[in-house]
């Protein structure tokens, strides 16, 4: 058969294109270069990045790195544009998933077409009306689900998010516990998937969620539909086992003689050969912490294609079935760090954590901000500084551990080739140089983290365990700050940057160590991966400890130290940004084409003004953003009361905590258990539970708390023994779903306005004060008012559910604020009245209601 010579490059390129491919393969002096070629509107590329070097062979885990619609493009060197036989199973493969590709000459002046490349089609739009007849009383919906219900709500929220798909706009909805909103935003958006091939991302702020939506809502939704689509939970590459680490882990126990470790790391490596996941949730058994970060995937030291535990993978399995998925189910955090790391590169088109996306749904909404803050930000910790340090060396048992020691180890064993003076240069290196810079760097760690603690301690004026001290400009100006500055911070940035120059000096030369002819990779691969990213590690502490004391603060953020006052080893040093509407508004939702917020509370006096302007919302253009406040489902003027005792102290009273004791008492006397007890801090939740425990179990009430046993464990055995009650703070007041007879009461000592002097807390609310607004009004009520919320919402989860919820702070009807917390709840009867009248009430409700059985 004659060679395939193909049609002229610039029918299918643009020319910077080609000058792209021209450039990386005269780089790679003529060998195989796998790209991916990004489509113009036009059907040609318009613009390629490098995939990888190497053979077709090499290249299958490479699917991971495309975005949607890529075309492959790939050089053969003879100018003989066949497809090779690896060249058509390629083909088969990406064609499969949306991919064209292209064979080039050398000179990239002629193309073959293997694949036609998947350009952008016309949408298939979105048909409200025939989505909603899944959940008719008729319909798909009922006949596999027994307790279905028909709400009126689920189908408004689920139009509203047809139209925002439809339409690229973003729709904002507050969804009320019962209205069904999961499977109100999951049709819509697999419906879409299938229709126009292009995935959707779910974010969740919890892991209880996340779980709901793969094991519950989508295996219900695939019996729905009739229909075959591929759904992915992410999870972060730290939970996956990295066999090449495992490796790694044997050889170091066997030169070491660490036989302590063994059996848990054989039967790591058994389960590894069984497993399909390789994630740390399939593990039968919970390794610990410095076991699992001895064999857990980083993606610092991750080879990629030269890896010849490639094809096994992992993490590349996980990737791929990304790349494959219709629908990707993520958690806030790893959202954001991956727009994080797609808004570094300045490519929103490209692989980070996630695949390319374009349209994302946000539930549990409300807790966007928190996240966005923090995965905006940067810290460092004593710990971790220490424990970053300590990969390099360590003591164990009496003996050295960590990389340098191994590396020392595999250059005496390992490398007969390198020449005795070569070696020698090694020893000196290492003797010389690296430990007394390691030493240096530890010692100069240790005293900056203690000198950072001990002026935290004296100049922040704080008392008490926890200590968070803020670096304001006026605070950085002080003699002591620039003393620090000068005589700890720039020492120890130095020693740091120093340790990382030596390392990446000792990285390359152990790559100029020439393979043996039986090496099946480059000599000592994995602790030069290894090196790097311990070099890079370093490099970023540096830049964390010397922006801590810089005398300059950035534009739009906040610094703080933190300390625990009873634990000398815990410091940390934070930076975040001061308001993350603005940035939000700039890098995230201008690469977005629908973005749907939803969750029961997301309003505050029934308006969403709080929430736009906190996520720059509000920066939108006009059109851009709908807004929809659904109603519940329930009958809250049946189903619930709320109790509130007019006669309670102040909470700012010192007798107001042994007061609410005694109320805590009288209602749960009523109750029978049942009961949530929601606190605002720890030592209230503390100082509570030890004054009932007793009392309570000698009634028949079991006395559950916060801290005392795993969440999952405390809500199973809450769940179990109907007679018990859970003392909690912050994590109950939300993502919480007891239904039924165990929770009937949900008590509120406090309202839920966080401490104002917490270092962001505090810094967003001057802002907000030097632009002339009210911070308390615009800024500490909506966000305590939305934790209200949630925590009323813990109550009724289903039409059968009933209860109270008592509110000990009467500053909710004392308070000119307070009735902002009550208008924003649905509508139900309020009791105000002294605590008698309330006892009564409630003794009178319980009786009656567990009359009507």
């Amino acid at each position: 058969m004659p060679p395939f010579s193909g049609e002229k490059s610039l029918n299918r390129f643009h020319p910077e294109a080609l000058a792209g491919l021209q450039e990386a393969i005269h780089e790679a002096g003529g060998r195989e270069v796998f790209f991916a070629g990004a489509l113009a509107p036009d059907g040609r590329v318009e613009r390629v990045r490098v995939l990888a070097r190497g053979n077709a062979s090499a290249v299958p885990a490479l699917f991971e790195g495309l975005d949607i619609r890529d075309v492959v493009v790939h050089n053969h060197p003879s100018g003989d544009l066949t497809p090779s036989s690896p060249d058509l199973t390629l083909a088969s493969m990406y064609g499969a998933h949306g991919h064209g590709m292209f064979i080039v000459d050398n000179e990239a002046h002629t193309v073959y077409v293997v694949v036609e490349p998947f350009t952008q089609k016309k949408a298939a739009l979105l048909k409200p009306r025939e989505l909603e007849t899944m959940f008719r009383p008729n319909g798909p919906m009922a006949r596999h689900l027994q307790s279905f219900e028909v709400r009126p709500q689920q189908a408004a929220m689920l139009e509203a998010i047809a139209d925002a798909f439809n339409t690229d706009t973003f729709a904002v909805i507050e969804a009320p516990t019962g209205v069904g909103k999961t499977m109100a935003y999951l049709l819509p958006a697999l419906v879409w998937a299938l229709r126009n091939k292009e995935r959707v991302v779910v974010s969740t702020r919890t892991i209880n969620l996340q779980e709901q939506i793969m094991f519950k809502d989508i295996p219900l939704l695939r019996r729905c539909l009739g229909e075959d689509f591929e759904a992915c939970l992410v999870k972060g590459r730290n939970n996956y086992l990295c066999r090449r680490k495992m490796e790694r882990a044997f050889s170091e126990m066997t030169l070491f003689e660490e036989e302590s470790t063994r059996q848990r790391l054989e039967a790591i490596a058994e389960w590894a050969e069984h497993t399909e996941d390789g994630s740390l949730s399939d593990l039968p058994f919970v390794p610990g912490r410095e076991l699992w970060e001895k064999v857990n995937s980083e993606a610092d030291t991750c080879p990629g294609s030269r890896c010849p535990n490639q094809q096994k993978c992992f993490v590349g399995r996980a990737r791929r079935a990304m790349g494959r998925a219709d629908l990707l189910v993520v958690n806030h955090h790893m959202l954001f760090s991956d727009l994080a790391l797609k808004k570094e590169a300045n490519d929103f088109t490209s692989m980070a954590v996630l695949p390319v996306y374009h349209r994302v749904i946000l539930d549990e909404a409300h807790a966007i901000e928190d996240s966005a803050t923090e995965y905006m930000g940067v810290s460092a910790t004593r710990a971790a500084a220490l424990i970053l340090l300590g990969r390099l060396l360590r003591t164990e048992g009496n003996r050295e551990r960590g990389l340098l020691p191994l590396i020392r180890m595999r250059l005496t064993k390992e490398c007969p080739q390198v020449a005795v003076a070569e070696f020698e240069k090694f020893q000196d290196l290492l003797d010389s140089l690296l430990l007394p810079a390691y030493a240096s760097a530890r010692q100069a760690v240790t005293a900056w983290f203690n000198a950072m603690r001990g002026l935290a301690g004296e100049l922040s004026g704080q008392i008490g365990r926890d200590i968070k001290w803020r670096l304001t400009p006026p605070v950085l100006e002080r003699v002591e700050l620039r003393e620090m500055h000068t005589d700890h911070t720039l020492p120890t940035v130095e020693s740091l940057r120093q340790l990382a120059r030596l390392l990446d000096d000792l990285s390359r030369r152990l790559r100029g160590i020439p393979s043996r002819p039986q090496d099946t990779e480059p000599p000592l691969m994995t602790e030069i991966l290894e090196l790097n990213a311990c070099r890079d590690r370093m490099a970023s502490l540096a830049n964390v400890l010397s922006e801590c004391t810089s005398a300059e603060l950035q534009e739009n953020t906040v610094r703080w130290i933190e300390m625990d006052s009873q634990n000398e080893q815990w410091v940390r040093v934070v930076r975040c940004p001061l308001d993350v509407g603005k940035p939000l508004a700039e890098w995230v939702y201008e690469h977005l084409k629908t973005m749907v917020m939803t969750s029961a509370t997301l309003t505050v006096e029934r308006r969403f003004d709080y929430l736009f302007h906190r996520l720059g919302l509000n920066l939108m253009p006009e059109g851009r953003v709908s807004p929809l406040m659904l109603d519940s489902p329930f009958d809250h003027r049946e189903q619930a009361m709320v109790c509130i005792p007019t006669d309670m102290m102040d909470p700012a009273d010192r007798s107001f905590l042994d007061e609410s004791v005694e109320s805590i008492r009288q209602v749960l006397k009523m109750t029978r258990g049942h009961a949530f007890v929601l606190f605002t801090s720890f030592y209230a939740l503390n100082h509570s539970f030890r004054s009932l425990e007793e009392e309570l179990r000698r009634a028949g009430i079991t006395p559950l708390c916060q801290g005392k046993a795993t969440r999952t464990q405390l809500l199973d055995e809450f769940r179990r023994d109907m007679s018990s009650v859970l003392f909690a703070t912050d994590s109950f007041w939300e993502g919480v779903d007891v239904a039924g007879e165990a929770l009937q009461c949900v008590i509120l000592p406090k309202l839920p306005f966080r401490v104002p002097t917490e270092p962001i807390l505090e810094a967003r609310a001057e802002a907000i004060e030097a632009a002339g607004g009210n911070a308390f009004m615009e800024y500490s009520v909506p966000q305590a008012v939305i934790k209200f919320r949630q925590g009323f919402g813990r109550l009724i989860r289903r039409r059968s559910d009933w209860g109270a919820v008592v509110i000990l702070d009467k500053r909710v009807i004392t308070k000119y604020y307070g009735r902002i917390f009550l208008k924003s709840l649905p509508d139900v009867p309020i009791i105000r009245t002294p605590r008698d009248g309330v006892y009564n009430a409630l003794e009178t409700f319980f009786n009656q209601r567990r009359e009507q059985g």
